[in-house]
C-alpha cells in the first residue's frame, strides 16, 4: 500500500469504469467515481527504505515513598510522519509540561506515594513500536505493578475527549469537574464538554439522557495509539485524553501539519495544550497519592449492559445465540459494584491517622482494585489475532483502529460464525464473574480496613 496525493490519484480514478461507486465511497474530485475495472493498465514502481534504525524511548521515573511497586504511567509519542506539530508534538509538549510541573513539586519537597512513570515513546507511527516493545519487555513487572496508563497523542482546541476503561470513568469525570475550561467560559472542563454534547444532541430525548447522567460516558478504545499494548495486551486500566473539535483539519500525517498551521488554525495560544497538562497532571497526582485508588465499577456494569443490549438487537441473536449467561453475570457485577460503592463512600468519615497506620491493608486492597482489569484477560487471545487478549475492548478485525466491544461475541455474529460467538458467551460470562469476585474481595478488605 502506498498513500498518494489526489493529484496522482486523479488519472487513475478517471480511467476506472464499471459500476458507479456508492455515495459513501465518492470523494470530492471533479469526476464520476466508478468501482472498476477500467481500460487502462498502470505500472507502479515503489521504492522503500528498509534500513534498520534504533528507536529512542525517553523514560522518567519518580519512585513512590510508600507504595513504590504501584506504578502510574503516562505516555505520549514523539515521532512523526513529517513535521508533526499536531501529531504528536502538541501532546508531547503537554507531557513535557506535566513533567516540568512534577519536577517543580519535587524541588519543593513533595514526593509521590506511588511511583510515577513518564514515557515519551518513539516509533508510534511505524506501528506502536516503542511502547509495545517496552511493555512487552517489562510485561511481568507491569502485570504486577501497573495501576493505570494515561495516554495522550494529538491535542488541539475545543473540548476534552475521554476514552478508556470504564472503571476509571467516574475518576476522570471528577478530574474534569475540577479543571478550568481553557476556552475562558468560567466553567469547568466537565461543564464545557457537557454543554457541547447538549448542543450537538439530535433531539430532546438525547438531551434528556445527557442531563440525566451524573458522568459523561468515556468512549471505548480500539487501537491507533500507544495505549494499545497496555489495554489490549496486558489489560491495564487505561485512559486516552485530549482536546479537540474546534479547529481546522485536513493536515493529518502530512507535510502541512506544521507549526504555522497549528498556531494559526488550531491551539494558537496554547491554552488547551496547557489545560491538557493540568488535567493529566491532576489525574497523575490523585492516582499517585490516593489512600484507596479511585476505581469504580457501577459504570463498568452499566456499560457492559449497554454492550449486551446492542448485541441482543443484532439479527439472529435470541434464536441462534443465548446471551442470558452474560446478562446474569452482569447483574451480579452491578450488585457487587453497588456494595463496593457504599463501603467506599464511608472512607470520608475515617480518621486519616487510622489509614496511615494501615499501610499493609491499603497495599492489599489497592492491588486488588488495580488488577480488576486483568479479569478481562483471555490468555488464548481473540480469534485470528491472539495478541489481543481483552474480552471487552478491541480494534475490529476489519475496522482498523475502530473499536469492537465484546469482540469475541460481536464479530462472530457479524461474520456469521455462530459457533465462535457461542464459544465466547461462557468465556465472557466467566470473566465478568471473575471481576465480580474481585470487587467483592475489595469490598470485604475495605470493610476490615474501616473497622
Amino acid at each position: 500500500m502506498l498513500p498518494i496525493s489526489y493529484d496522482d490519484a486523479l488519472p487513475l480514478l478517471k480511467n476506472l469504469k464499471g459500476p458507479v461507486a456508492p455515495e459513501l465511497w465518492r470523494g470530492a474530485l471533479p469526476l464520476t467515481y466508478h468501482l472498476g475495472p477500467g481500460p487502462a493498465k498502470v505500472h507502479l514502481k515503489l521504492a522503500f527504505d528498509w534500513q534498520v534504525r534504533p528507536l529512542y524511548n525517553v523514560i522518567v521515573r519518580i519512585d513512590g515513598t510508600e507504595f513504590p511497586d504501584q506504578w502510574i504511567i503516562h505516555g505520549n509519542h514523539h515521532d512523526a510522519w513529517v513535521n508533526g506539530a499536531s501529531d504528536p508534538t502538541s501532546g508531547n509538549v503537554a507531557l513535557m509540561e506535566t513533567a516540568r510541573g512534577l519536577a517543580e513539586l519535587l524541588k519543593s519537597g513533595w514526593k509521590p506515594r506511588r511511583t510515577i512513570v513518564i514515557a515519551s515513546w518513539d516509533g508510534e507511527e511505524w506501528g506502536l513500536l516503542g511502547s509495545t516493545e517496552w511493555a512487552e519487555k517489562h510485561r511481568d513487572e507491569l502485570a504486577k505493578k501497573a495501576v493505570a496508563y494515561i495516554n495522550s497523542d494529538s491535542t488541539g482546541k475545543g473540548w476534552l475527549s475521554m476514552s478508556g476503561s470504564h472503571s476509571l470513568e467516574a475518576f476522570i469525570n471528577e478530574v474534569a469537574r475540577d479543571a478550568p475550561d481553557p476556552r475562558g467560559s468560567g466553567k469547568s472542563v466537565f461543564d464545557a464538554r457537557r454543554a457541547r454534547l447538549l448542543e450537538q444532541a439530535p433531539n430532546d430525548a438525547a438531551r434528556a439522557t445527557i442531563n440525566a447522567r451524573r458522568n459523561i460516558p468515556v468512549e471505548a478504545l480500539g487501537s491507533g495509539s500507544d495505549y494499545t499494548v497496555f489495554l489490549d495486551f496486558l489489560q491495564i486500566a487505561s485512559l486516552d485524553l485530549g482536546f479537540g473539535g474546534d479547529g481546522g483539519g485536513g493536515v493529518y500525517h502530512s507535510v502541512y501539519d506544521s507549526y504555522y498551521w497549528f498556531t494559526h488554525f488550531s491551539d494558537g495560544d496554547f491554552t488547551h495544550t496547557a489545560a491538557l497538562s493540568r488535567v493529566i497532571g491532576t489525574a497523575l497526582l490523585r492516582l499517585a497519592d490516593a489512600d484507596v485508588l479511585p476505581f469504580e465499577f457501577q459504570g463498568t456494569a452499566a456499560t457492559l449492559r449497554e454492550y449486551v443490549n446492542d448485541i441482543a438487537k443484532m439479527p439472529g441473536v435470541g434464536t441462534k445465540l443465548d446471551i442470558a449467561p452474560v446478562r446474569s453475570a452482569i447483574a451480579k457485577l452491578a450488585a457487587a459494584a453497588d456494595g463496593y460503592e457504599k463501603v467506599f463512600l464511608r472512607l470520608d468519615r475515617v480518621d486519616p491517622e487510622h489509614l496511615k497506620g494501615a499501610r499493609a491493608q491499603l497495599t492489599e486492597v489497592n492491588e486488588t482494585l488495580y488488577r480488576t482489569e486483568r479479569a478481562f484477560r483471555h490468555e488464548a487471545g481473540l480469534p485470528r489475532r491472539e495478541w489481543f487478549k481483552h474480552l471487552v475492548y478491541a480494534p475490529g478485525f476489519y475496522t482498523g483502529y475502530g473499536v469492537k466491544t465484546l469482540p469475541g461475541i460481536r464479530e462472530g455474529i457479524e461474520q456469521d460464525q455462530w459457533d465462535e460467538s457461542r464459544s465466547f458467551v461462557p468465556i465472557v460470562a466467566n470473566a465478568v464473574s471473575k471481576l465480580t469476585s474481585d470487587v467483592d474481595q475489595a469490598t470485604a478488605m475495605l470493610k476490615r480496613l474501616l473497622h
